[in-house]
């Protein structure tokens, strides 16, 4: 089934993961929307062979190795709500802003202020030839969910194909990223790729990329308030690294999770 996922050390570092965690900002309550400040920003020039007005993300479901604790319909209402969130990380275009925060756990924590400088920053190096995307997250485990006292949690495991593109106007080193995104996916499940492309006018084209296509994590919140009409926030792998992290889950609910998935993943290792 097809519902056809970062920079100068410090703040390089703190947008990667602002990357995957916020650029998935403010979201889950509708009236916090109008405190936000945007700026319309102008489309980056594309990447080759990736069609931005047809973005080719996939976000599917393993049939072969799907393990899901949770119904199958709500699945597919989280497969949703998931394909808005990296789509609108993909984009990064300001048009898609109140559509991607709508995705962060706003109910948990709302500093908007801190949110938009967030975006402002990644924005600010969208500009300057910095870019995450995701070509596709291949769903194979889903956890039950656990309930706390302001919303329900649970975690999906998933293959995720992620890129980290450098734009030709990109003026740093790609190479200062190696240990966040190691840190992130794991030494042996990342790749650097350097090499040239000659474009529809002819001209040459660097392309500079980090790729990774592993195994990978996402936390799922859903307010408790909002059962009448299900709506799905994520937390990437990694957000406890955030200062404000022990705002958005309990500790015990965030590693019992990833215990799941671990054991998930282990099993399937083991099979084969």
């Amino acid at each position: 089934m097809k519902v056809s996922i970062l920079l100068n050390h410090f703040s390089f570092g703190l947008l990667l993961l602002f990357s995957s965690l916020v650029i998935s900002s403010v979201g889950c309550l509708d009236n916090h929307k109008e405190n936000l400040n945007l700026h319309v920003t102008q489309p980056h020039p594309g990447l080759p062979g990736f069609d931005w007005s047809s973005d080719p993300l996939e976000v599917s479901i393993n049939e072969t190795l799907l393990k899901s604790e949770m119904g199958m319909d709500t699945l597919d209402l989280v497969i949703e709500d998931l394909y808005t969130y990296l789509h609108t990380m993909n984009t990064g275009d300001s048009t898609d802003w109140k559509t991607h925060i709508n995705h962060f756990p706003l109910h948990m924590f709302n500093d908007t202020s801190m949110l938009n400088k967030q975006f402002a920053q990644t924005k600010h190096w969208r500009e300057n030839g910095f870019i995450n995307r995701i070509n596709k997250a291949d769903i194979q485990f889903a956890s039950n969910w656990i309930i706390e006292e302001k919303q329900m949690v649970a975690i999906l495991g998933y293959n995720v194909d992620y890129y980290q593109d450098f734009l030709p106007n990109f003026e740093g080193n790609p190479a200062g990223m190696k240990f966040l995104l190691e840190d992130k996916f794991g030494r042996d499940n990342i790749q650097y790729n350097s090499y040239e492309e000659i474009n529809e006018l002819g001209d040459t084209i660097l392309i500079r990329n980090w790729h990774a296509n592993t195994y990978s994590t996402i936390f799922v919140l859903s307010p408790l308030d909002s059962l009448e009409s299900l709506h799905f926030c994520f937390l990437p792998q990694g957000f406890n690294k955030a200062d404000f992290s022990n705002k958005l889950m309990k500790s015990e609910t965030m590693l019992g999770l990833l215990r799941q998935s671990r054991e998930f993943k282990k099993s399937t290792t083991n099979e084969n």
